[in-house]
């Protein structure tokens, strides 16, 4: 499994970069539907939460769309890890797409955690 993580997160890499160096974003987003319903097909998907996360840390701050396709696959884990590895992520390097997720949590009053949520967006305002 470690091989297929590495292997579809290199090609939503070089997505990335393609839509950054032609500064449009469907380069990245279109094709990227398609390598995540890929994933799903497989057997443990969480494993793929966090190499995710490392990936748009370590990314240009293109626009992956509102929640686009790496939003729409991390939300699926709400409530089941998700937001644990999306705090972790915004303490190592927020991004403008990570933080951007945080304010979703922030978004949904009946989490527990929103309060903490929302003291975290501000202090990374």
């Amino acid at each position: 499994m470690v091989n297929e993580v590495e292997d579809y997160i290199y090609e939503l890499e070089k997505l990335i970069a393609l839509a950054d160096q032609k500064k449009d974003k469907y380069l990245f987003i279109d094709p990227a539907y398609e390598i995540i319903d890929e994933i799903e097909e497989l057997g443990n998907v969480f494993d793929f939460v966090e190499p995710i996360f490392l990936l748009v840390e370590r990314s240009p701050d293109i626009d992956f769309g509102g929640p686009g396709p790496l939003g729409s696959f991390l939300e699926k884990f709400y409530h089941n890890g998700y937001e644990d590895i999306l705090v972790k992520s915004l303490q190592r390097k927020p991004k403008e797409y990570t933080i951007y997720l945080l304010e979703r949590l922030c978004n949904d009053e009946n989490n527990p955690k929103r309060k903490e949520y929302c003291t975290l967006l501000d202090s990374l305002k």
